[in-house]
């Protein structure tokens, strides 16, 4: 994460240095940006390009943009940027007398009304909050799925279970369920079933509500083998099927795993940046002395010195006891599944 900051008055621009000072205690980067003529104070910076222009620059995920500023300065210059919750950055509006300090966009998923308290609390301002579920301390969906990296399958569910938790209707609970004690609202599906919840899966097969959010944890390890200069398109299409076939989120995929002789492979470096996820490859004897039953072949002990590459990656990797998916081939190519130990929190 890294900050920066905006500031268009002598006033601000001294308060944006106590502000500055309270994120890079926390270890976060932070750029202070100010008018040119009150930029001759140590660690304030001169605005090098029109605003909106240096907003572009910054405007991205895992930022704190904070104007110290009137709100309407801060809205003009964010407005043409927006995007939706998912991708857009936490912005924060601090008067120039350090009174209250406003979390203006992105309070949950962007972390903004949490870095609009840490900041209150290095200047003692008041942190405006707005998000209902804070205001009224109920559990939110949008916090929990980010403390615990889960994607959302379904904005719009996700929506529902906010408003159904703040008129005081219960919220079912499937699948992985968390540790900790309970917020109120939430039930688990062993008692009555509620119409609307979530479940914590990287499968979607099964929906325990009538409307169900799917809570998507990275547990998916794809062990893959492959012939030389496999095609991209073929081994994408051969992913997908089998995602497809056995009801798994593309997103729960959490690394692909192989066989040194393929840590240059176009197709499988390809699929890893596609995917955002780690490729890990290993030698033949660490994946000979990985322990499991495995589908042997004769003919990829002799060109690679282990009996089975996919398999044994992917156990290899995930440290799993035993196979979620064995070997499925096709052209070449060979793919198996494990899957990486979880669990969440409230």
């Amino acid at each position: 994460m890294k900050a920066v900051l905006f500031s268009f008055t002598r006033q601000a621009s001294l308060l944006s240095l106590t502000v500055q000072q309270s994120f890079l205690e926390e270890g976060i980067s932070c750029t202070n940006y100010t008018i040119k003529k009150y930029a001759a104070v140590p660690n304030l910076l001169p605005l090098p390009a029109p605003l909106k222009e240096v907003v572009a620059e910054h405007f991205q995920k895992d930022t704190v943009l904070i104007f110290i500023s009137a709100c309407g300065i801060a809205v003009r210059s964010i407005a043409p940027f927006l995007k939706d919750k998912t991708k857009d950055p936490c912005v924060l509006v601090i008067d120039e007398k350090g009174q209250f300090v406003i979390s203006l966009l992105s309070g949950h998923l962007g972390g903004g009304n949490l870095q609009a308290e840490k900041a209150a609390s290095a200047i003692g301002a008041t942190p405006v909050i707005s998000t209902a579920t804070d205001l009224n301390n109920r559990f939110s969906v949008d916090i929990f799925a980010k403390n615990n990296h889960l994607a959302i399958s379904d904005r719009k569910i996700a929506k529902h279970i906010s408003a159904n938790i703040l008129d005081g209707l219960p919220i079912g609970m499937d699948g992985i369920l968390p540790d900790g004690n309970i917020p109120e609202g939430l039930t688990g599906t062993r008692n009555s079933v509620p119409p609307i919840g979530f479940s914590v899966s990287p499968f979607y097969q099964n929906k325990p509500f009538k409307e169900t959010l799917f809570l998507i944890p990275k547990q998916i390890v794809l062990g893959i083998g492959c012939k030389k200069n496999t095609d991209i398109q073929a081994l994408r299409e051969f992913v997908n099927e089998i995602l497809e076939e056995h009801s798994i989120f593309p997103e729960a995929i959490a690394a692909i795993a192989s066989i040194d002789l393929k840590k240059e492979e176009p197709a499988l470096l390809a699929l890893s940046k596609e995917l955002s996820v780690p490729f890990a490859t290993y030698d033949a004897r660490t994946l000979q002395k990985v322990k499991g039953q495995f589908t042997s072949s004769e003919f990829v002990r002799k060109t690679t010195g282990v009996d089975n590459v996919c398999e044994r990656a992917a156990l290899c990797y995930s440290h799993a006891d035993s196979l979620y998916l064995r070997k499925t081939a096709r052209n070449g190519m060979t793919i198996a599944i494990s899957l990486l130990s979880f669990a969440c929190h409230f």
